[in-house]
């Protein structure tokens, strides 16, 4: 009788046990589904991010953002990139402000720097963007066509300061620069405004532009088609191509390429894209394309807020003198 109790007790603790255990199992295993549905509903509810670039395809913002892009999926961040071209850029930085999350902007000096020169200061864009490098580094450039009455830059610069030199730029900011430089040496300089590089370079090369004033890296694979004339770097760059400086005393100018995330975006509390951002360049494969084009990457040694709104304060105070 005492065995047969205590058997009926055993079995009784053991059934509650059992019971028990099942519930904990039943609890832990509910949890666990209940957290792989809420991930799987985050990752689907996560747009992916959106670079934005303020030209048509195939140029060399573009190539940037195509290199940014590389690394951010190795990085595992689901990415694209998208075009808004057209007002200087003004369409692009309007788009990626109103947007704010999940959208960086990749775009140059023209956008950063002379859009506020363009609309007085009016969209403030390094004040509205976190911007971060490194910096994709272009210099700009006289090139004129192979059979050009001009023997060297110094000639070319004499002509100027006599008569009206009419010379194609390929966006608001090369006018601009044209205008710096007829007010700072006395050449008259005419800008004609064509829509790209890509629609200027035939005329380049046909002799109907007697010169353009350009970013040297579309022309860095034409090889005779097209003579450089002098670069804007501050050191010669290419053999026989001498630095405007050298006529143009103490003339530098050099478009750079960056990124910018609005201010208050959640992009910015996002470690992985932040040091992606900063140190994508070294990817090489993903650059090397650029290297080819005749661009140079380095880090940002600055802060380029503080270089674009310097630079923009510069143009503004320089175009504001009578």
């Amino acid at each position: 009788m005492k065995h047969q109790l205590a058997i009926k007790f055993f079995y009784r603790q053991y059934k509650q046990y059992l019971e028990i255990n099942m519930k904990k199992r039943l609890s832990t295993i509910l949890t666990a589904v209940i957290m792989s549905f809420a991930m799987l509903d985050y990752s689907m509810a996560t747009e992916p991010i959106t670079l934005v670039v303020p030209t048509p395809p195939g140029g060399a913002i573009d190539s940037t953002a195509r290199a940014i892009s590389k690394s951010l999926t190795a990085r595992g961040i689901n990415n694209t990139v998208a075009y808004h071209p057209g007002a200087s850029g003004e369409i692009a930085v309007d788009n990626v402000l109103k947007k704010r999350d999940n959208v960086i902007l990749v775009a140059s000096s023209a956008n950063f720097v002379f859009l506020d020169v363009i609309t007085n200061q009016k969209l403030k864009v390094a004040e509205n963007l976190q911007l971060f490098g490194p910096s994709v580094i272009n210099v700009m450039g006289f090139v004129v066509a192979p059979n050009t009455q001009f023997k060297n830059f110094n000639d070319f610069i004499a002509y100027a300061k006599k008569q009206e030199l009419p010379c194609g730029v390929s966006n608001s900011h090369g006018e601009i620069v044209l205008q710096r430089i007829n007010r700072e040496y006395g050449t008259q300089f005419s800008p004609v405004m064509y829509k790209g590089t890509g629609q200027m370079l035939p005329n380049v090369i046909g002799g109907q532009l007697i010169c353009a004033y350009d970013q040297t890296a579309p022309y860095s694979q034409l090889n005779n088609e097209v003579r450089w004339l002098a670069t804007s770097a501050k050191e010669p760059v290419r053999d026989g191509v001498p630095a405007m400086s050298s006529i143009l005393s103490n003339f530098s100018f050099e478009t750079w390429y960056a990124v910018g995330i609005p201010n208050g975006s959640n992009l910015l509390n996002n470690d992985t894209v932040i040091d992606v951002l900063k140190h994508w360049q070294t990817d090489r494969e993903s650059v090397q394309v650029l290297l080819n084009q005749g661009f140079t990457i380095s880090p940002a040694v600055v802060n380029l807020n503080s270089r674009a709104q310097r630079e923009t304060n510069t143009y503004i105070q320089l175009f504001s003198k009578k």
